[in-house]
């Protein structure tokens, strides 16, 4: 399960990285936006892909799930904002090396643990690694 659900979360970054280069380098809109529309615009993917594939919840109602993973997403969005403004701004970094720093710390400390236990949970149990 955890293999599957990293695959799913490089897919998602990937889509998530084009999204915020597309908004901030081509259509020039401001960092902070570019870095929250990728993160959710992966996220929709993702929540797809975990749904039917990592997690095998797709029987369970999807009104919790929808609601809890727009949450997660939101906490991890912010997370991202957060992180990226503060490394650019206090340590110089490039963007996309902040973005990249960011994400490996969102997926393992927020995104994971948080779909694992809380958003989809399957016949009132969170899923387990097996």
């Amino acid at each position: 399960m955890f293999f599957r659900a990293q695959t799913s979360a490089v897919v998602a970054t990937a889509i998530d990285f084009l999204v915020m280069m597309l908004c901030f380098q081509v259509l020039g809109l401001p960092l902070a936006f570019a870095v929250a529309a990728g993160p959710i615009s992966g996220g929709l993917v993702n929540f797809f892909l975990n749904r039917r594939w990592s997690f095998n919840a797709h029987r369970e109602g999807i009104g919790w799930q929808i609601y809890s993973y727009m949450l997660v997403c939101l906490i991890a969005a912010a997370a991202n904002v957060v992180g990226v403004l503060a490394l650019v701004a206090y340590f110089a970094l490039d963007y996309l090396v902040a973005r990249i720093l960011v994400a490996m710390v969102v997926a393992l400390a927020i995104n994971y643990p948080l779909h694992r236990r809380v958003v989809f949970v399957t016949s009132g149990r969170f899923v387990s690694d097996e």
